[in-house]
């Protein structure tokens, strides 16, 4: 019975692992959609920039505006592809493998425990028993003179 609560709590703390690696890896996607989104404006302002530069060199409100827009843009674009590649386990997570960890070392230690009890109380176990009850009877027995 033991063997089925450690392989029932084996099982339960590795979906609290797929769980939240889930949840991290939609939060990673999310922010990488952003990021990509903010890079295609990105790289519009770097056209309208290009076209305010060649309209009009000699003026800032059209580049100055062109500049602030791109710089923006990119500061954005950055800061979203920079959230999006990084890859911290939450404390749930964590939690979740050193439980799985620590069922799966108990369920191995249960049931190589249970192989050793099965090998002595079974039929090798009991010739071996006999073999030895054997030996001990024929060094200790009576010996004829």
């Amino acid at each position: 019975m033991k063997i089925a609560e450690l392989g029932k709590a084996t099982v339960q703390a590795e979906l609290t692992v797929r769980r939240e690696m889930a949840i991290r890896i939609g939060r990673q996607v999310a922010f990488l959609v952003v990021a990509a989104v903010f890079g295609l404006l990105a790289i519009l302002s770097g056209h309208a920039l290009l076209w305010a530069f060649a309209y009009q060199t000699l003026g800032f409100s059209v580049l100055g505006a062109a500049i602030l827009v791109f710089a923006v843009d990119g500061a954005m674009a950055l800061l979203f592809l920079l959230l999006g590649r990084r890859s911290i386990m939450t404390a749930t997570e964590i939690r979740a493998r050193f439980a799985r960890e620590h069922a799966l070392n108990e369920l191995r230690q249960a049931m190589a425990l249970t192989a050793v009890t099965t090998a002595i109380a079974g039929p090798v176990g009991r010739q071996a028993l006999r073999a030895i009850l054997h030996l001990v009877r024929s060094v200790f027995g009576r010996k004829g003179i």
